[in-house]
């Protein structure tokens, strides 16, 4: 028997087919840019009518979608997509189709993960969950700051979803002041949430607010800044160039990626403390993936610790980066082997 696996997401979605097994194996992929389809039906048709022959049609699924589920349906505003599990099912024969938000699924895939899939960078992590219900969180920047909770033991694994990314953030320093000032004029906006900052797009923001100094008229990057004013950047990845240029040096970009790990690590240490997640707190996204460096940096990790009297409680917490690119696509295929569990079908 088969599993359905899917990330769905504004820029691109992917679909697979993994076996049923106790570590889901992925016997089948599509991706499709999600901008080229009118809907994520078409999608969902088109992934069916192309499976190869030889992999059967999977039985149970799981879909996780960058958005807030009700009722198994869910909007993707961007795109203009409305999807509802039960339609799918009718799509694809397919009886048990589950759809979820793409950070919670993260939850059920922890406790199948092998060691190349994360990288602890403070503490000890233990892979062995016991009777009992532990507590672990996540948190991952990425377009946005997702979040999530999770309550996982050998007989049962609960989610508990959270949008903490759009709480208020708290400015520490002059510099997180100024750029909140700066930020609330640019955009005209009464408050700041976390993730304007603490997200690729917010590295971005900082970099911007950095180079409208008067004292840096001069700075190379303007002309790069003046492609994207004129959506003449298709392939430019504005924040994966302040990365880049802050990698090689550059005094003003390396500033900006520093403020930008600080205010990430404070984020990640407020959630540590929210939770009391003393099993262990996840680091997930694109961007933990891509620099690694950066979140295993003191910058990241003393901004992460650095809460007063708890300091010494935040820094026996295992701290663990979730390194798997296609971490939410077999989450999901997880998810859909637990369903398949729960319904008696063990292969």
């Amino acid at each position: 028997m088969n599993l359905l696996a899917g990330d769905l997401g504004g820029t691109k979605t992917v679909l697979a087919v993994y076996s049923n097994e106790n570590y889901p194996k992925k016997l089948f992929n599509n991706y499709y840019v999600s901008s080229e389809w009118k809907s994520f039906d078409s999608i969902f048709e088109d992934f069916i009518q192309q499976l190869p022959k030889h992999i059967s049609l999977p039985e149970y699924g799981c879909i996780g979608v960058a958005g807030p589920i009700k009722d198994q349906t869910v909007k993707i505003t961007n795109l203009g997509w409305e999807i509802d599990s039960k339609k799918l099912s009718l799509i694809s024969n397919i009886d048990n189709v589950e759809l979820i938000n793409d950070f919670s699924v993260l939850v059920y895939g922890i406790p199948f993960l092998k060691k190349d899939q994360y990288e602890v960078i403070q503490g000890s992590f233990n892979p062995e969950f016991k009777n009992d219900e532990t507590l672990i969180a996540i948190i991952g920047a990425g377009t946005g700051l997702g979040m999530a909770r999770g309550l996982i033991s050998t007989k049962n694994i609960s989610i508990l979803p959270s949008e903490g990314g759009h709480r208020e953030f708290s400015p520490r320093t002059e510099d997180e002041w100024e750029l909140v000032k700066w930020l609330k004029k640019k955009l005209n906006l009464q408050r700041i949430s976390t993730e304007r900052i603490v997200s690729g797009t917010g590295l971005g923001i900082i970099a911007k607010w950095k180079l409208d100094d008067p004292n840096q008229q001069n700075h190379p990057l303007h002309n790069v800044l003046k492609k994207i004013d004129k959506n003449d950047s298709e392939n430019l990845d504005w924040p994966a160039i302040v990365w880049e240029k802050a990698n090689n040096k550059d005094k003003l970009m390396s500033e900006a990626l520093q403020l930008w790990l600080n205010a990430y690590g404070s984020a990640a240490g407020d959630l540590a403390l929210q939770e009391l997640c003393s099993s262990g707190l996840w680091i997930a996204g694109g961007t933990a993936i891509k620099n690694l460096n950066g979140i295993n940096s003191s910058y990241f990790l003393d901004a992460f610790s650095n809460k007063g009297r708890f300091q010494s409680y935040l820094k026996e917490i295992p701290l663990v980066i979730l390194k798997d690119p296609e971490a939410t696509l077999f989450s999901s295929a997880c998810r859909a082997h637990l369903i398949a569990e729960s319904n008696g079908r063990l292969s």
